[in-house]
């Protein structure tokens, strides 16, 4: 054991009398259901995010960086892990009564921040950051909404009050929180400020050892509850619409539709009825929590500038998934379209404080070997993304080596391939999807049908970079489904297990 410590440390022994090569502190910020509306990612002309958009300025913003998993559990498991959903079998929430825990083949020691923990690093967090894994198991300490603390995505109002939006609760599937409304009084009262004051507490610690610290903001994740004035930023007889398509699913193979269901969450036509009265006030709250959450990051941000780290410790930040809006007649994730797994990310490496856009296809699957090549810690074998380190020095260098399309799965066989140009979905039974967001940004026009040579030969180039084995559903996974489809898909699985 000692002898192991001491192979730990021996980095930072050879660093001690380099202060300008002492190893580099890390701060990860995760921003839960965040999708582009964000002032540097213009995914909304409304959006008031000042803290994220100063961020951007200092560091790189990946505009093309998709979630592996376009829903909380399996998407943080493949970012922590360093592994796709594919390969661990994760591919729905964890709740099932297999344990995270228990394998140790792909989650139990194996996590990011486990990893930083064995090689010398004090590892912290609070707020959401693990799903389906214990907090205070990942990390060396664990503050509130972690081990302890307020119940994360609260404050809620008493017993089974809803102030917009009640599910249809005849449907048999599992629900939604999904709900829209100034509440609570104070911003003190929201986990996310009591996070915020964890962190910036923990960041004015002098520290004798490098760091790795993760904070875990819950909005905009629902319900989207905030104090009344940050709903007063954005006045409701002012607030612009998303650009939606009538029967935008037509083209759809009938397959994805089903997969994509959700019958529990608001529906398009009850949002859209009276002048479109609810998908106004959704709208409005949605942009509300963003610009609460993007103050709780710039209280988090300026606490890094005024610690004693503050020259030496890398910076990122990012989202869980994005989110529709109404696109795709939707207001949730769950999808294998853009809103839904497109994310931001931004990354600041201290002393190279200038701002860089890069629009290559990345994951969320390329952080973990980025740290560590960033921390220059060992390069772990197991980890299936790739390094951004060659994109953070060239970011618009077309010459450098990267993948052609990264990889987004929602269930077993149902996988999304996302290029600089082009998205393409192929479901469990084969039917597809293309869409050309040159062209077609909002991806409102399905091209996998059209008699093309060109999209042709592109079609068969993403089949190439499809997952030729997927792993059977890992033991934690549980039966929560959404819909009719995983209703029926989830009845196999109960057989077979």
């Amino acid at each position: 054991m000692i002898l192991q410590r001491l192979i730990a440390l021996l980095p930072f022994l050879l660093f001690a009398g380099n202060l300008s090569a002492a190893p580099k502190n890390v701060v990860l910020i995760c921003v839960d259901d965040l999708n582009d509306w964000v002032g540097c990612m213009g995914g909304h002309p409304q959006a008031k995010t000042p803290a994220i958009d100063s961020l951007a300025a200092r560091g790189t913003l990946f505009t093309n960086a998709h979630c592996q998993a376009p829903i909380c559990g399996p998407s943080r498991a493949s970012l922590l892990s360093g592994r796709y959903p594919h390969e661990t079998g994760l591919y729905d929430q964890p709740r099932g009564k297999g344990k995270m825990t228990d394998d140790a083949k792909h989650f139990r020691g194996q996590l990011l921040t486990e990893y930083f923990s064995r090689h010398g690093y004090q590892t912290l967090a609070a707020g959401k950051i693990t799903h389906g894994y214990p907090l205070a198991t990942a990390v060396n300490k664990a503050g509130p909404s972690g081990s302890s603390g307020p119940k994360p995505k609260g404050p809620k109002p008493p017993a089974d009050v809803r102030f917009n939006f009640r599910p249809d609760y005849s449907q048999p599937f599992t629900g939604t929180q999904t709900d829209w409304a100034a509440f609570p009084q104070q911003d003190a009262q929201m986990p996310d400020y009591q996070t915020a004051n964890w962190a910036i507490a923990e960041l004015s610690q002098p520290r004798n050892t490098p760091f790795f610290l993760a904070v875990g903001f819950h909005r905009p994740h629902v319900p989207f509850y905030v104090p009344q004035k940050w709903f007063d930023l954005h006045p409701l007889d002012q607030v612009i619409l998303p650009e939606i398509k009538d029967n935008d699913l037509d083209d759809v193979p009938a397959t994805g539709v089903r997969v994509h269901e959700l019958p529990r969450y608001p529906q398009l036509p009850w949002l859209r009825k009276n002048n479109n009265e609810q998908l106004r006030k959704c709208t409005q709250a949605y942009l509300a929590c963003t610009t609460f959450v993007d103050a709780q990051v710039g209280r988090v941000i300026q606490a890094i500038k005024e610690s004693p780290q503050a020259d030496n410790t890398i910076i990122v930040l990012l989202s869980d998934h994005g989110y529709h809006l109404g696109e795709k007649a939707r207001v949730s994730k769950h999808s294998l379209w853009e809103e839904s797994t497109r994310v931001p990310l931004i990354i600041v490496e201290p002393g190279k404080h200038k701002p860089q856009v890069c629009s290559r296809p990345v994951g969320l699957i390329d952080l973990y070997p980025t740290l560590l090549e960033l921390c220059s810690l060992p390069e772990r074998q197991a980890n299936s993304g790739n390094s951004l380190a060659p994109l953070l020095n060239e970011p618009t260098n077309p010459t450098v080596e990267w993948r052609k399309s990264i990889l987004t799965t929602y269930a077993r066989g149902n996988n999304s391939l996302r290029s600089e140009r082009f998205r393409y979905i192929r479901y469990h039974d084969g039917s597809e999807e293309l869409y050309d967001h040159r062209n077609d940004p909002n991806e409102w026009t399905n091209l996998i049908d059209q008699p093309d040579h060109q999209h042709k030969s592109i079609v068969t180039e993403f089949r190439s970079q499809l997952p030729t084995n997927e792993a059977e559903y890992h033991p934690a996974v549980g039966f929560g489904a959404v819909n009719a489809w995983f209703n029926q898909f989830y009845q196999q699985m109960r057989q077979d297990r």
